[in-house]
């Protein structure tokens, strides 16, 4: 009773307080950061209002972060293990949603805005009022960090409408069979068209797909123009091609994702062998078991399965050779020095000769140099991608290179 709510249930001011040291010491321990954000429900302060308001904020936050009445009309959340700060801009805009217009957060960071626990509570009721004094729902103790993570909110706005209004492209970078100096296959690439900002490569708003939830809806989208689009290629340019399509953790680890891979071969009338996946090594080491599983199941499809960034995670050599996986891709950061770096020299012939031993093919990426080309010629690597071999370009213009090979 001394620690918790009695009308909503939720921790305490004293239990939150012990609850938010808690979190900074283990930010210590992992040299990490976690956000405070109070909150203004901004309905009337009567019970019924304030039980709902708890209740809403509770169904929104993870597991591992708290949610609290800090007094009579504020609620607080310690937000745990913060990548990027504006990670705590997305989770207000959550719960704002479940609480409607009128309400208002406050947002104060550790370690940056200060060390003590206190501290960080008043630092967050002193970002509420700003926020209310601007009109804003949400803003920063730091006012550069508020103006910043009201970007990335806007453009997660604008992503959300980009999949309704046919922004987003995909673009086609050739693979080049070395042995036979032939374009064999591509990678594909997005590319989002935006009406004010130009065209946004996928690097900067990937990350605000993730954080906003919009990565599955993004890669399932992209799945299937991909399908579409490998099968109008291969009958353009009078011979298979092979199309990869780069899937991302969150969107391989659904229960039924190779269901929606077949779905969209499906409906594209697309060969399952003119397919490929690219997933990075660091994804498939996420959960190993699960993983084994959804790749056998593309594989009966008569999917490839390529393993992206290889070199750059942690994957174990006994799992990788129990996944039917079909070919590694070096990382660009193992090409752009060869080969006069003798280290990445070493690590590229090493993975060439993982793969022939057991019998997967080799990619190579960011390949912009005749000498990189001839190393890795020399060396058996299978294919190379980058700008020497061709940049990215939408479907007609790749029908076109690809037939005069």
């Amino acid at each position: 009773m001394a620690l918790y709510d009695p009308l909503t249930g939720l921790p305490d001011r004293a239990l939150f307080g012990d609850r938010l040291r808690q979190s900074m010491a283990r930010a210590d321990r992992r040299k990490g950061a976690l956000a405070v954000l109070v909150i203004d429900p901004g309905a009337a302060a009567g019970e019924t209002a304030i039980k709902a308001a708890g209740t809403a904020l509770a169904e929104r936050v993870r597991g591992t972060d708290t949610v609290a009445r800090l007094d009579a009309d504020r609620f607080a959340v310690v937000q745990t293990d913060l990548d990027r700060f504006d990670e705590a801009a997305f989770l207000a805009q959550k719960l704002l949603e479940g609480l409607g217009p009128a309400a208002g957060v406050g947002i104060a960071l550790y370690p940056d805005d200060g060390r003590d626990p206190e501290a960080l509570i008043d630092l967050a009721r002193d970002a509420l009022a700003a926020a209310r004094a601007r009109g804003a729902a949400f803003a920063y103790h730091a006012r550069a960090a508020t103006a910043e993570a009201e970007d990335r909110v806007r453009l997660a706005r604008d992503l959300r409408g980009a999949l309704k209004a046919g922004e987003l492209r995909m673009r086609y970078q050739p693979k080049l069979e070395i042995a036979s100096a032939r374009i064999v296959g591509a990678e594909a690439l997005m590319r989002w068209e935006h009406p004010e900002r130009g065209l946004i490569a996928p690097d900067a708003f990937l990350g605000v797909a993730r954080e906003s939830e919009l990565i599955v809806p993004l890669g399932d989208w992209a799945l299937g123009q991909v399908c579409r689009d490998a099968a109008t290629l291969t009958a353009d340019a009078g011979a298979p091609v092979d199309v990869a399509v780069n899937v991302e953790a969150e969107q391989f680890e659904a229960p039924d994702f190779a269901r929606r891979v077949a779905a969209a071969l499906d409906e594209a009338g697309l060969d399952p062998t003119r397919l490929e996946i690219e997933i990075t090594e660091s994804s498939l080491m996420r959960d190993p078991e699960q993983v084994a599983d959804t790749l056998l199941d593309l594989a009966r499809l008569g999917v490839s399965i390529t393993v992206d960034d290889f070199g750059t995670g942690y994957s174990s050599l006994a799992y990788l050779r129990r996944f039917p996986v079909d070919a590694l891709k070096i990382d660009r950061a193992f090409v752009e020095e060869l080969p006069g770096n003798a280290g990445d020299a070493a690590i590229v012939r090493a993975i060439v000769s993982l793969a022939a031993a057991l019998d997967l093919r080799v990619v190579a990426e960011g390949v912009s140099r005749q000498a990189q080309l001839d190393f890795l010629a020399a060396e058996g690597c299978d294919l190379a991608q980058g700008y020497l071999i061709g940049e990215a370009m939408d479907a007609e213009d790749f029908a076109a290179l690809a037939r005069g090979r």
